[in-house]
């Protein structure tokens, strides 16, 4: 059973996506996330963004690590009605409304979000993504980030390293068991 890892909502349990359709972030995986995150200060205090959120495990996390506003963003329609389900866990015990759901297409959401709307944008496409679809979505979410922000990319450790856009830079990447964790910003930052 997937749980929240830390912060004010920390040890609640969350609900899962039935079946295989959907591949969680570990807990493992998602524990070393947010310490180099919460190492850095990136969460509390900022707006984040989780695209492809599944179960919206890393949007409730940020959540209950302080962040002010979370979006999720799911296409399926299970794994969102799941991640919906999640967020009001959250939101309840954190007293307020932190953490949305979106039920549409990753793409279609970055194509209306305004620029500069987020400091931190999480995306854990799935593994078979499209090269192609993924350097969109990728180039889509600079857009959608504050000029100061942080993209990080879960993805698969066997796949080659994605291609970046122009004027970005990875500032570490990490290996965590299947995954492999890349934290971005642009150049000049």
């Amino acid at each position: 059973m997937s749980k929240i890892v830390a912060g004010h909502a920390g040890g609640l349990p969350l609900k899962s996506v039935p079946g295989s359709n959907t591949r969680p972030t570990t807990e493992r995986t998602k524990e070393a996330i947010f310490s180099w995150l919460d190492s850095r200060d990136w969460v509390a205090g900022n707006a984040v963004l989780d695209l492809y959120t599944g179960s919206g495990g890393l949007a409730v996390e940020a959540a209950s690590r302080g962040a002010t506003k979370v979006t999720g963003v799911e296409n399926a329609r299970t794994a969102a009605q799941v991640a919906e389900a999640n967020a009001a866990i959250v939101n309840k015990a954190l007293g307020q409304q932190i953490v949305d759901i979106n039920h549409m297409p990753v793409q279609r959401f970055l194509r209306v979000t305004p620029e500069s709307s987020w400091d931190v944008i999480l995306a854990d496409p799935p593994y078979d993504i499209d090269e192609e679809q993924l350097l969109v979505t990728i180039t889509q979410a600079f857009y959608a980030l504050m000029d100061d922000g942080l993209f990080v990319l879960e993805r698969a450790a066997k796949s080659d390293a994605p291609e970046w856009p122009r004027d970005t830079y990875v500032v570490d990447a990490r290996r965590y068991g299947e995954a492999m964790v890349y934290f971005v910003r642009r150049t000049g930052y």
